[in-house]
C-alpha cells in the first residue's frame, strides 16, 4: 500500500509567516534634530537680524558728543507651506477578511503611509527645491536656502533666499570630495559667527569622510578583532561636529547645519481623514501641510557638485 504524502492530500494548511519583513528605511535624522514651531499661514514668514562686524577702531575723544550710529531693522525671510498627501484606498472585503501581518489590512496601511509620509517630508527638508508659491505649492529645502557659506565646482552657484523666494541652486563641475574642503566648510560657518554640530552625507560621500585622517591614524583593536573604519565624529580646530549618513539628501551635497538654527514650521499636523464612499471600500487621506524655516542659513555650510 501506498504512502500517504503530502502531495496527495488537499488539507495541508499553508505555512505563511505571520510576520511583513519591510526593508525600506524609516529614519529622518533633520526633522528629528531641529525644533518645531507654528504656521499660520500658506506663506510663512519669520524676521532675522544681525550684528555690525566687530570694529577695532571703536574711539572717541574724551568729552566728545554722541556720534550717529547706522542702523539697521531685522529682514523678513519666508518659506511657503507643501502639502503632504498619501490615498489609502481598499475593498471592504479585504478589510474584513484575515490576513497575515495584521488582523486589519487598512489599520497596516494607514500605519506604512503614515512613515512614508514622514519620509517624504525628510527628503523635502534636505533637498534644493526651490520654492514655489502656486499650484501644488513646494517648500524650499535646505540646500537651496544655504548659499553663504557654499562650495561649488566650476559654474555652479547659490543664491538663497532672495527676491522673495528660496532658489535653486545651479549646479556646477563635479568634483571629488577632499578634506580641505570639508574644514574649509566648518571655517566658513566659524567665521561667520555659526557653530555647527551636525554633518549630513549620502552614503557615497558619508565613506569618502570615513577616509579623512584628520591629522591622526586610524587604530585597530587586536583584541576585539575590531576595525575603527568610519569618521563618526570630526574635532576640527573650529568645532566638533557629528557625521550622520543620510538616505534621502542629494548624492553630490554634504551639509554642514546647526539644528538650532532651523524649525519645522507646521500649519497642519497629520491628519487621517475618511473620504466619501464611493462603493464598497474603505477610502482614507492622510494630509500634512509644513514648512521649513531657516533663522540664519549664514550658521550652515553645504559643499556642492561632488563626484564622491
Amino acid at each position: 500500500m501506498p504512502t500517504l504524502t503530502t502531495t496527495n492530500v488537499s488539507h495541508v494548511r499553508e505555512d505563511l509567516s505571520n510576520l511583513i519583513s519591510m526593508i525600506s528605511p524609516e529614519e529622518t535624522p533633520f526633522v528629528s534634530s531641529i525644533g518645531k514651531t507654528k504656521a499660520t499661514a500658506v506663506k510663512h514668514e519669520w524676521l532675522q537680524d544681525e550684528l555690525a562686524p566687530a570694529d577695532k577702531n571703536n574711539a572717541i575723544a574724551e568729552g566728545a558728543d554722541a556720534t550717529d550710529s547706522t542702523l539697521s531693522g531685522p529682514v523678513r525671510i519666508s518659506n511657503v507651506t507643501q502639502i503632504f498627501q498619501k490615498d489609502i484606498r481598499i475593498s471592504s472585503t479585504l478589510n474584513a477578511v484575515n490576513t497575515a501581518g495584521g488582523k486589519e489590512e487598512l489599520a497596516r496601511q494607514i500605519a506604512k503611509k503614515g512613515k512614508e509620509l514622514k519620509r517624504d517630508v525628510e527628503a523635502s527638508f534636505v533637498s534644493n527645491n526651490a520654492s514655489v508659491a502656486t499650484g501644488a505649492r513646494k517648500l524650499g529645502g535646505a540646500e537651496a536656502f544655504i548659499s553663504t557659506n557654499a562650495q561649488h565646482g566650476s559654474g555652479g552657484s547659490s543664491t538663497g533666499f532672495s527676491g522673495g523666494v528660496v532658489n535653486a541652486p545651479t549646479a556646477g563641475t563635479a568634483r571629488a570630495l577632499t578634506e580641505t574642503m570639508f574644514v574649509n566648510a566648518l571655517q566658513s560657518i566659524w567665521t561667520a559667527g555659526g557653530d555647527p554640530n551636525t554633518v549630513i552625507a549620502p552614503g557615497v560621500l558619508k565613506t569618502k569622510i570615513s577616509t579623512f585622517t584628520g591629522g591622526g591614524t586610524k587604530q585597530q583593536n587586536a583584541d576585539r578583532k575590531t576595525v575603527n573604519q568610519a569618521v563618526a565624529t570630526y574635532v576640527s580646530d573650529f568645532g566638533t561636529v557629528t557625521i550622520l549618513p543620510h538616505r534621502f539628501m542629494s548624492t553630490t551635497t554634504v551639509i554642514a547645519y546647526d539644528p538650532a538654527l532651523w524649525n519645522q514650521a507646521v500649519l497642519r499636523g497629520i491628519e487621517k481623514k475618511e473620504l466619501g464612499k464611493t462603493g464598497d471600500s474603505e477610502r482614507y487621506m492622510l494630509v500634512t501641510e509644513v514648512t521649513l524655516e531657516c533663522l540664519n542659513e549664514k550658521g550652515n555650510a553645504k559643499i556642492a557638485d561632488l563626484n564622491g
